[in-house]
């Protein structure tokens, strides 16, 4: 049905208020899938197991982050604004489509010169079981906060892209890109919890502080997994933070405010 269908004139505006945000987040979801989904195809598919030696991540680990960030953009794809509810069958339908894609896709491997391996179909279940457990506890915005600090653990401590191709700069780059992400993501969930009226200081301690303490926490940690720590990797991190703070309080906060 139309959506103003009755509405009165005075209400349409608030009503367009409401579904334009949902619009703008869906679209942004959509095209992340968009984009995630394909890139996980070819990265299965390609023959590149000596570049995933190289990587030092287990095997198995690769598989269950990847299909828990594609679980992450299917069902917000198609529910953005809702948690998973395990009553309902909208998820047992995603979960049989996720499975359903992992039997395809370990089957299309031995196509490719690749071995399609049972272990490796249920890394790709508990990846996918990790994530709609997340989306059934956390809001949207917790829980892009969440996956994303799972991915910079896993790929800072569990593995050594900084040795991949002998290109440091992969490295360098990766803190950059997750760090920048990381930040922007909790400037969105910050300026849905913080007064409308705050200091510019305020605001940009309460922005700054999550992702510099994420960067220390990984760090920290990372002797424990014989991961050494690198100046130019904290360095550019701290770089991806700041920029991306300034951005989105002098450039984009108006813009960002108008999504939910």
């Amino acid at each position: 049905m139309y959506p103003y269908h009755g509405v009165p004139t005075g209400s349409r505006i608030a009503l367009t208020e409401y579904l334009l945000p949902l619009l703008k987040r869906h679209k942004y979801l959509i095209a992340g899938l968009s984009i995630y989904w394909p890139l996980l195809f070819i990265a299965t598919h390609a023959p590149v197991q000596e570049i995933g030696r190289q990587s030092g991540m287990s095997d198995k680990t690769m598989h269950w982050l990847a299909y828990m960030g594609l679980v992450f953009f299917v069902w917000l794809a198609v529910s953005p604004y809702d948690k998973v509810n395990w009553r309902k069958a909208k998820v047992w339908v995603i979960l049989a489509v996720i499975v359903w894609y992992g039997v395809m896709d370990e089957w299309l491997q031995s196509f490719v010169g690749r071995e399609a391996r049972v272990d490796d179909f249920l890394a790709d279940m508990i990846g996918a079981v990790v994530g709609l457990g997340l989306l059934s506890i956390l809001t949207f915005w917790p829980a892009a906060l969440t996956v994303i600090a799972v991915f910079i653990f896993a790929i800072s401590n569990l593995s050594r892209i900084d040795q991949l191709w002998d290109q440091p700069y992969l490295n360098i780059g990766f803190h950059f890109v997750a760090y920048s992400a990381f930040t922007l993501v909790w400037i969105q969930y910050l300026d849905r919890r913080l007064p409308v009226k705050i200091s510019a200081a305020k605001w940009i301690i309460s922005a700054l502080l999550p992702p510099i303490v994420l960067l220390c926490a990984v760090k920290l940690i990372s002797p424990v997994f014989e991961i050494p720590v690198w100046f130019f990797d904290c360095l550019t991190a701290i770089v991806g933070i700041i920029l991306s703070t300034v951005v989105s309080r002098f450039v984009c906060k108006t813009m960002w405010l108008e999504s939910d």
